[in-house]
């Protein structure tokens, strides 16, 4: 490309990609603030919150079984990855659990 050859140019690409990255930074700042001030919570404990009762019955057959890593080993893949991305359960030496701030949330 020509920019490669001129440092200048290359300086100024750089420069215009650190401030677009910076600028989207601010904007998700703003918008999760916002989000705070109406709700209280942040985004991540809302979408904590909302996949707890959303998979209620499942987390709570799973509490109630004997092996927990048999019983969400037969949920569906989909539904274990979601559960995992928002810190429901987790996979330690390859066994399921529920992690404990689930729980206590579950049970109360």
């Amino acid at each position: 490309m020509q920019h490669e050859r001129d440092l200048e140019l290359k300086q100024m690409y750089q420069k215009k990609k650190e401030l677009i990255k910076a600028n989207k930074q601010v904007s998700a700042q703003k918008r999760d603030n916002r989000f705070y001030g109406m709700t209280g919570m942040t985004i991540d404990e809302k979408m904590f919150q909302n996949m707890i009762h959303f998979h209620k019955h499942e987390l709570k057959k799973v509490m109630g079984s004997k092996d927990e890593s048999k019983e969400i080993s037969k949920l569906s893949r989909n539904v274990r990855k979601i559960l995992t991305r928002n810190k429901i359960i987790n996979r330690g030496c390859g066994k399921y659990g529920i992690t404990p701030h689930a729980r206590d949330f579950i049970t109360s």
